[in-house]
């Protein structure tokens, strides 16, 4: 749904508008659907880090992680055209799981010489090691949708502080 992504987008652009990020960092093609609409909240340009080698792409940093849904060892590749030591860079995906993906950004960001200002994520998986994994890069980590368990086919969300007086 375009309009729930576009406010979800603007939700999670909110918090992060005090860290004055000068780019966002996402993932191809899974990152889109949340960092394109917050690119246009925060008035930023959005950068992609693809999982394969582009004809175009001649130097690149680069940044090896394990990906949870496949199951293996993937690699992220980013243009060295695109983030540069002047960089106050923002990472952005649609899943926080065991962190792995967002380590490699990370470390992407700091190869560039450029400064990581937070992670955010459109779903949050509670019951995985991911937030844990991100909480000694000291930066802010912020999830629109924190799930606390799946069992049965159920998912069961943790409900934040306030939620019961909506």
């Amino acid at each position: 749904d375009v309009d729930l992504m576009d406010q979800c987008g603007k939700e999670l652009a909110e918090r992060f508008l005090n860290a004055k990020p000068s780019k966002i960092l996402t993932i191809a093609t899974t990152g889109l659907v949340i960092a394109i609409p917050m690119a246009k909240y925060l008035q930023v340009p959005l950068v992609y880090a693809r999982k394969e080698r582009s004809v175009v792409m001649a130097d690149t940093f680069d940044a090896g992680y394990n990906s949870q849904t496949l199951g293996q060892d993937r690699q992220l590749l980013v243009s060295k055209d695109h983030i540069d030591e002047d960089d106050r860079v923002l990472v952005i995906d649609d899943f926080l799981s065991s962190g792995s993906s967002q380590e490699a950004l990370l470390r992407i960001i700091s190869e560039a010489g450029a400064t990581a200002v937070g992670v955010g994520v459109l779903l949050e998986k509670e019951y995985e090691a991911g937030r844990v994994s991100l909480s000694g890069y000291g930066l802010p980590v912020e999830s629109l949708v924190r799930i606390a368990s799946v069992r049965d086919g159920v998912i069961q969300l943790l409900e934040e502080d306030g939620y019961d007086k909506m």
